[in-house]
């Protein structure tokens, strides 16, 4: 049950430090800010990390978002009279970036609503793209929020590539873990395109991580690579060929899917992900025919099951050149051979041996005229089909009191920047590598 996955590198933010100065006007909210900006830096400590419990994770994600609710929702209506505040609006600048403008009044932004937190918008975010798009940056934690989890997400994903390389044959339990893994992943990319997508100030630009496209991409790749588990599952228990052909059909349409859907994306940040895609897809249509062709034999279609292999054997061939074209396409992503990876090289002997009895078969028994059109695959696997687990927020924190909330006297110039003050260069995230058993993969890195 070796797998081999596609991994884009961690976001990179700015630090935020939430000083409000004297707008924090109470020892709570000062309180509050020095405890949000203490579990921002702890999650973001662990992150680089795929060898960390899952259990620490968690724990890190509960505290900061559960602290971040109240500064995107209020924990007190508006009072009556007092005067909704205006984000800053932004505009290009060089390099692409996204700078915020001088504020000079109310601006062109969306204006906070009823359901808006006060600070929501008080605080200036700023994140690197994982495809190499030119750093965000709003006004705005509803954007805080996207990314954060977006990064929680990828490290699901990076923990899911870590377990399955960890060692040649993965446990039971293992794989119980990658699965649940990939689902939660998914998970959390789709609720940032149906939940928080939508409320941004700011549209989303193209190409960038809250790009639609991309968030969907990433939904369907966990998903896919959550299928693969459960595939590989399927094939250690020894199930029925049709089964095997139909769940690895289904796998290589949710591939094909990820790459359609990258397809209107520039082709320069996306390229080497697609390849991906593209190689994945072939690689499991090649399965997909084998195992259809060991069903069409057990109902004695011999000719049928011949054409079936030889499909096989084509698509094997497909998925090692574009196995030679990801490995050298530039872009994000890793830097491996896929095609001498075990999961690569476990299926071609079952290819070959499977059309060399097929082809006996047929030359001593059945006779039968191998036909010029391919059998056609079952549809969908009838269960055993991967699905995203929903994701769950975590609740405001109980440290959020009107108390707390009305300590923050906030202003529509945020006290903690200069104006024309240079911004900084966001540093890489520097990962810790995913080891893999092959000794072919030792060199596995983030690129």
């Amino acid at each position: 049950m070796t797998h081999w996955f596609h991994r884009n590198p961690l976001k990179a933010t700015a630090p935020m430090k939430f000083d409000f100065g004297a707008q924090a006007s109470t020892p709570l909210a000062r309180h509050m800010c020095s405890d949000i900006r203490q579990a921002r830096e702890r999650l973001l400590a662990i992150l680089p990390d795929p060898n960390q419990d899952l259990g620490v994770l968690h724990a890190a994600v509960e505290a900061y978002f559960s602290l971040l609710h109240g500064f995107i929702e209020p924990t007190e209506g508006p009072k009556q009279g007092e005067k909704k505040e205006q984000p800053p609006s932004q505009q290009p600048g060089q390099d692409g970036e996204m700078l915020e403008a001088e504020d000079d009044g109310p601006s062109g932004g969306a204006s906070l609503g009823a359901g808006d937190s006060k600070l929501r918008n008080a605080v200036k975010v700023k994140w690197s793209n994982t495809l190499g798009a030119p750093p965000m940056v709003m006004r705005d934690m509803v954007f805080e929020h996207i990314n954060m989890l977006m990064n929680v997400a990828l490290w699901y994903s990076k923990h899911a590539a870590k377990i399955a390389g960890s060692s040649e044959e993965v446990s039971e339990v293992e794989a119980k873990e990658i699965h649940r893994c990939l689902r939660s992943a998914a998970g959390m990319f789709k609720y940032i395109e149906d939940k928080l997508l939508h409320k941004l100030f700011e549209k989303p630009g193209d190409g960038t991580d809250v790009d639609s496209r991309i968030l969907q991409a990433y939904t369907l790749q966990c998903t896919a690579e959550a299928q693969e588990v459960t595939l590989a599952r399927a094939i250690s228990l020894n199930h029925t060929s049709s089964l095997i052909s139909a769940l690895a059909h289904e796998t290589a349409r949710l591939f094909r899917k990820t790459s359609d859907t990258l397809k209107s994306v520039e082709e320069s940040l996306v390229n080497k992900w697609r390849k991906y895609c593209d190689l994945k897809t072939a690689f499991y249509m090649s399965q997909a025919h084998c195992y259809n062709g060991q069903t069409l034999l057990n109902k004695d279609e011999c000719g049928k099951a011949v054409r079936a292999l030889k499909e096989s054997d084509r698509m094997y061939e497909k998925a090692e050149l574009l196995c030679q074209e990801y490995a050298k396409t530039r872009g994000p992503g890793v830097s491996v051979r896929p095609e001498q990876h075990t999961f690569f090289q476990k299926l071609r002997p079952v290819v070959k041996r499977i059309l060399e009895k097929v082809e006996r078969e047929n030359g001593f028994i059945y006779h039968q005229t191998v036909p010029a059109e391919v059998p056609d695959l079952e549809i969908k696997a009838t269960y055993g089909l991967a699905s995203p687990v929903e994701y769950e927020a975590p609740s405001k924190s109980k440290e959020w009191t009107s108390e707390v909330y009305n300590g923050f006297k906030v202003s529509t110039e945020n006290p903690t920047e200069k104006k024309n003050e240079k911004d900084e260069p966001i540093k890489p995230v520097k990962e810790v590598p995913i080891e893999q058993t092959d000794k072919d993969q030792s060199s596995c890195i983030i690129s």
